[in-house]
Parts: structure tokens; sequence; C-alpha cells
């Protein structure tokens, strides 16, 4: 039987964001204290009820990462649903070439499996990375095999921690370096929400 269905973009970044080094727990890439006001207006609160099983969202863009030589170092992108962790890439190799703020792509298509107020909410997902400085494994410089671009989770898929669909709720972009110093970074470059249904 067939349905409609749509994508419309539900929010996008205006102007770069700031660029955060020197750091390791995980912070939002759109609303930390030092945001530029072109990231902090890609936040988005989304209504109660967004959510329900069988709802995407494709949350893509671009990044400037910066790394070091002296790793192998990791990062960890995290979409927040208010307070709670909805997805995790877990941790990204990055190469053991160094870099200064340059552009990666991302992409994460994430789908609501489980809905319900609580911790029933639950979404499933998928990022995809590419980057020179992007590795599928730990010790490798550039162009060594395995490097430009990268699956995270790079597990079997699983649903996120649970959240409650029946409020409304803040929708983030979080990152984590596993290194605090100048030279690892990550800077919002372009960022879209786009709601599929």
């Amino acid at each position: 039987m067939a349905s409609n269905s749509w994508a419309a973009v539900l929010t996008s970044l205006k102007a770069p964001g700031t660029l955060y080094n020197t750091y390791t727990t995980a912070k939002s890439m759109l609303t930390s204290a030092t945001a530029l006001e072109g990231a902090s207006s890609a936040l988005i609160t989304l209504p109660p009820n967004f959510f329900y099983r069988g709802k995407g969202l494709h949350i893509f863009g671009t990044a400037g990462i910066s790394n070091r030589v002296t790793g192998p170092d990791t990062f960890t992108a995290q979409i927040m649903v208010g307070a709670v962790i909805a997805f995790t890439t877990g941790a990204i190799n990055l190469t053991t070439t160094a870099h200064t703020t340059i552009p990666a792509k991302f992409d994460f298509y994430l789908t609501c499996q489980k809905e319900g107020n609580g911790t029933l909410g639950q979404l499933m997902g998928q990022s995809i990375w590419q980057g020179q400085m992007i590795a599928q494994a730990a010790s490798l410089a550039d162009n060594a095999g395995g490097t430009g671009n990268a699956m995270a989770p790079n597990t079997a898929a699983a649903l996120g921690t649970g959240f409650d669909c029946t409020v409304a709720n803040t929708l983030d972009f979080f990152v984590a370096q596993s290194f605090s110093g100048a030279g690892n970074g990550f800077q919002m470059i372009q960022y879209f929400v786009e709601e599929l249904n």
C-alpha cells in the first residue's frame, strides 16, 4: 500500500560555529556558553509526540576537525534529545597525521523504534564520516589502508538510551575528544536537520 512521505529541513546553521579545543568531556557544538550566534540558532526544540515508531531524522553537514600527530586520538559525536544521549557514534579514530580544521562530512540516519513516556522512546541510528583525518583503525597515517571514511558506530545496530517522547525536547549535537589539547578540535561549519516522514 502506498503512503505519502516527504522530507523537510527543520533547522540549519546560519554561520560557522566556534572552534572548540582543549577539552575531553562532551560539549554542545550548538549551545555551549561560547557558541556563536550562528551555531546557537541551529538548536531546535521538538514538540511533544514528535517521535513515533518509524519517524526518521537525517542530520548532516560538515565540520572542521583538527588532530595531532602524536596520537592516535579519537572523537565521539552524540545526538542529544533533551539531556539524554539518544545516539552515540562511539569513538571515531583519527589518523596520526596532524591537521588543522580540515573539512569532514557527516551523515546521521536515525529512526524511532520505540515510543512513549519516561524512558520508553528509543532511536536506532548510523553515522557516516568522510574526511582525510578519519581512520577505520587506530595508528594509521593519512592515505594508509582504511583512512578517509568510517561508519560509526562500527557495531551491530542497537537502540540508544531511552527518552520521553511525550514532552518537548531539544535536539543537540555534542562532541567529546579523547585528548585535551590545542591540536585537537572540532568546529561545526554546516549543519542541517531533515525530518523524514
